[in-house]
């Protein structure tokens, strides 16, 4: 077989949640008519590599646009089952966080947690079909989109469509949860808003206690908003930052939720005008329309899952409290080896620490392999090394996610470890942003990133809170580093060094 390559990373990953994503390309096959894609994961820490066999991932491309050449109806089919397998998966795991988990006998945690194993597997197995329809500089839907623009429209209207379609007409979790904030900050005396987070939350309890519930509802309702896979919840404190950002920034919370109802009611109305303009068939205007479906599902099939994996943390902490095992440890155990600790018996804890600090998962024709330690060390050989080549003329293209320009200082966050760093109006430069660095990305001035395209975490909350961003540099984080002064024109996807 020929060696792995890495596609792509992400932060907060866990072995448990690499495993099923591993797991989840294998049953493909038996949910559409497709080859296999060899997806595998390296695991360190604190961040993975996404690794992949680039001959299959061509095979299952080539297969999928097939199929989906011959039926669009297969595009909708994946959206659909992507969202009802997501909620019955949220559905179901919502009783971990309910539930009285002492109660339940060993046999029903198993139970439990290989049932969310299931939904978790099949989320995964639907919703990667997507990117698996794009290969290297093909991406399916937005290329027959924009072919469908280009017919129609002349080329100073085509930007300005593509703009219009791809902007979110349903709201997101995220949108959701920012226009709830609003209204409470709508009622939150702003002179509480200049103390500390506790002070707030004690004087509002004391003085107010319909907004402090109220507050206390909404932190418990949107928990898992910056959790991703194994971050931590956001609590009250939390949200109250996100009130005291608001009284600095002096928002008017009227003003900014009217804002938002009318941008999306002129989206729906520059969007009816170019349809009644370009006079679409059927089939075409159906094609226009899934382009910004996929916006609206990509990041809420990751926001089920991180529902998901907040609702299962709670089943992990009672199965580490049986067997004296820590968070992370359950975390980095398979099932079986679940299974027989609570039973009593022994397994190798010292294999599964070394899981901990660096692990390979990948598919077999038959099952998951799994990597540890010396072995995944020397599993290293089967990955192909990268080789990066970085330009350094002072300036860096990307792709243009939500058009607008700024200059600022250049800070480099991918962890909310590093938010720190993050002041108002920096520019924001990350390998790929994640909704654990959302309060980072509220302060800043422009957004660009290494990876992603048009659906990209980075492109879809730059769209909600109207910030210039350019994704998909590929080497952006090799050349910017912290205390960079750059300019960032979104309108043309360029990025100039000043300094």
């Amino acid at each position: 077989m020929k060696k792995w390559e890495k596609i792509a990373n992400d932060y907060h990953c866990n072995f448990w949640k690499n495993y099923l994503f591993v797991k989840a390309a294998t049953i493909q096959p038996d949910l559409v008519d497709m080859p296999q894609v060899y997806l595998a994961v390296r695991g360190y820490p604190k961040t993975i590599d996404y690794l992949y066999i680039p001959e299959t991932w061509r095979m299952g491309h080539e297969k999928l646009a097939q199929l989906a050449d011959r039926d669009s109806s297969l595009v909708d089919k994946i959206l659909e089952k992507t969202k009802s397998n997501g909620e019955k998966m949220n559905n179901y795991t919502r009783r971990f966080v309910h539930d009285d988990l002492t109660r339940y006998s060993d046999r029903q945690l198993i139970a439990a947690y290989k049932k969310h194993a299931e939904l978790n597997c099949l989320e995964y197995a639907w919703c990667v079909m997507i990117p698996i329809l794009d290969f290297h500089n093909v991406h399916y839907i937005e290329d027959k989109f924009k072919g469908i623009l280009a017919k129609n429209l002349n080329e100073s209207e085509i930007n300005q469509a593509f703009a219009v379609f791809t902007q979110p007409i349903e709201d997101s979790f995220a949108l959701e949860q920012e226009k709830e904030i609003l209204r409470i900050f709508q009622v939150c005396p702003r002179r509480f808003l200049k103390e500390s987070p506790e002070t707030v939350l004690q004087k509002l309890e004391d003085t107010y206690p319909n907004i402090y519930r109220r507050l206390r509802k909404h932190a418990k309702k949107f928990a898992w908003i910056t959790y991703v896979y194994s971050g931590q919840a956001a609590t009250e404190k939390n949200f109250v930052e996100i009130l005291r950002f608001y009284a600095r920034k002096k928002i008017n919370p009227v003003k900014k939720l009217k804002h938002l109802a009318e941008e999306r009611k002129k989206i729906l109305r520059e969007r009816e005008k170019y349809f009644q303009k370009m006079k679409l068939s059927a089939e075409e205007k159906k094609l226009v329309n899934l382009a910004a479906e996929i916006m609206h599902f990509k990041p809420r099939r990751k926001d089920y899952q991180s529902i998901s994996y907040w609702h299962l943390e709670f089943l992990q902490r009672e199965i580490g409290w049986r067997t004296h095992l820590s968070l992370a440890q359950v975390r980095s155990c398979t099932l079986p080896e679940i299974e027989k600790i609570l039973q009593g018996k022994k397994v190798d804890i010292h294999t599964i620490n070394e899981r901990i600090k660096f692990h390979i998962v990948v598919p077999s024709r038959i099952n998951i392999k799994v990597f540890a330690g010396d072995e995944a060390r020397k599993y290293k050989k089967n990955i192909k090394s990268e080789k990066s080549i970085v330009k350094k003329d002072g300036k860096i293209q990307g792709q243009s996610a939500f058009p607008g320009k700024a200059k600022g200082v250049v800070r480099r966050i991918d962890m909310p470890e590093d938010m720190v760093k993050m002041k108002e109006r920096d520019i924001l430069v990350s390998t790929a942003t994640t909704p654990s660095i959302i309060p980072a990305i509220r302060k800043a001035a422009a957004i660009i990133t290494d990876e992603g395209g048009l659906t990209c975490h980075a492109a879809i909350v730059s769209r909600e809170f109207e910030i210039p961003c350019v994704t998909g540099t590929k080497f952006a984080t090799k050349v910017l580093k912290d205390g960079d002064r750059v300019e960032v024109d979104a309108n043309q996807g360029i990025i100039n060094i000043i300094r």
